[in-house]
């Protein structure tokens, strides 16, 4: 169940727990079985609670998470990258935009070709161009988060 778990407290008394994130912003709420009335109204609750917590929550759009610059970046621009292969000893620039459920546009520039500061410039403006044509919805995977997600276009 996206975002619940079941656990147990070291007394030995069950409780639900909503866990998830929204924008570096952590969501966190226990619900005791015994303060709810037993397992079914706590689970209730806490599905009620995380409903409401996710609607209000403003999820990353594609863009904003395209353009979130990562600790391992060496080009200084999120989503260009330098690479080698056997088939391009002199490697290559790729600019790379991930669009979520496994799908991603890339497009390459060889520095055989092109040189590597005219290559580098390339992915960098192709990226420029990717992101541009991006559309821009919330960046979830789950379906419950994306069923909740209209709600914050309000």
């Amino acid at each position: 169940m996206y975002a619940i778990s079941h656990m147990q407290a070291g007394s030995g008394t069950w409780y639900w727990v909503v866990h998830f994130s929204r924008r570096r912003k952590m969501f966190h709420r226990r619900f005791y079985e015994p303060m709810y009335g037993g397992s079914r109204n706590a689970r209730a609750a806490a599905i009620a609670w995380r409903d409401e917590q996710l609607a209000q929550a403003t999820a990353l759009t594609v863009v904003e998470f395209c353009q979130t610059k990562r600790s391992n970046n060496t080009s200084g621009v999120p989503g260009v990258h330098f690479l080698k292969s056997t088939a391009q000893p002199e490697g290559f620039w790729q600019a790379k935009l991930t669009l979520g459920g496994g799908k991603y546009k890339s497009k390459s520039f060889s520095v055989l070709q092109h040189g590597s500061e005219e290559a580098y410039k390339m992915a960098v403006t192709a990226r420029a161009e990717m992101l541009d044509n991006a559309k821009d919805r919330p960046y979830l995977h789950d379906p419950v988060a994306k069923r909740l997600a209209p709600r914050l276009k309000k």
